[in-house]
């Protein structure tokens, strides 16, 4: 049985820590006695700047925060090199930071959805091979890729961002296998729908179908469950047994094609015809 991997005294990144699941990780990660490093967009700073305050008045424990653009050129460069400088060596990082559009593909804003994939994939991408390299040179360390059931299936009405989570779904999982003997980590949290700002940005409805069936999961509880999951070492953790029959086993049994069609329906907002 694999260790328990020891977060206490571990300097920690979390991308996207000013609200949502990336806040709820961040009181997990402090509530483990993690040094923390937290990263948000710069119209968030404030938002950060608070929450930091908070934290340290809670787990007496110092907080740093870093306002840096994802999406900007070399914005995921700059953050991962403020960070090391601060923290000396980076032990864990949280790709957390993300941003959703919804909508048909054909009508939503080019721009919209080319910032999409620089925040969802690029940024992903370029964080996660800057921190493994030193990762691997040290012998230690892990990466947590906050993906999406949005990665084992089409979905519709917002593609892009199901596409930039299964990019970063395959993308976790097959470095992982790379990492072999190595002392390092890639482990994904493959959370359902949840109550977060992402699904309270402008055009995104106020209720899909599909929560019917998932229902709308709180940030904290997630946060919680993928944690535990982080330091069992689960490579991929899809929480609640509903959500791993639906998407770890069903998507293997249907057809490719009927599950883009049910995505189409069950991911549309309620009360909305076709």
């Amino acid at each position: 049985m694999m260790k328990k991997y020891s977060i206490a005294g571990k300097a920690v990144l979390i991308t996207g820590a000013s609200s949502g699941i990336g806040k709820a990780l961040s009181e997990c990660f402090a509530q483990e006695g993690a040094r923390l490093f937290l990263g948000c967009h710069p119209s968030e700073k404030k938002a950060l700047e608070e929450w930091m305050k908070d934290l340290r008045a809670r787990f007496g424990k110092p907080v740093k925060g870093f306002a840096v653009d994802l999406a900007a050129d070399g914005g995921p460069e700059r953050l991962y090199r403020m960070v090391v400088k601060a923290a000396g060596k980076l032990d864990v990082l949280v790709n957390n930071a993300g941003i959703m559009v919804y909508g048909n593909f054909h009508e939503l804003g080019l721009e919209r959805q080319r910032r999409l994939l620089r925040v969802n994939g690029e940024a992903y991408l370029t964080l996660m091979r800057l921190a493994l390299a030193d990762m691997v040179a040290t012998g230690g360390g892990r990466v947590l890729t906050v993906s999406s059931v949005s990665a084992f299936q089409p979905s519709a009405h917002h593609a892009v961002y199901g596409a930039t989570k299964a990019f970063v779904q395959s993308l976790s999982e097959a470095v992982n296998q790379e990492l072999r003997g190595t002392g390092v980590m890639v482990c994904t949290l493959c959370p359902s729908y949840t109550d977060t700002p992402l699904l309270k940005a402008e055009g995104f409805p106020k209720r899909l179908r599909w929560y019917w069936i998932s229902g709308l999961a709180d940030p904290e509880t997630i946060a919680h469950k993928g944690v535990g999951a982080f330091k069992r070492g689960k490579a991929v953790y899809i929480p609640g047994l509903r959500n791993w029959l639906i998407h770890a086993v069903l998507q293997r049994i249907i057809p490719r094609r009927l599950a883009g069609a049910l995505s189409w329906v069950v991911l549309r907002q309620t009360g909305q015809g076709g």
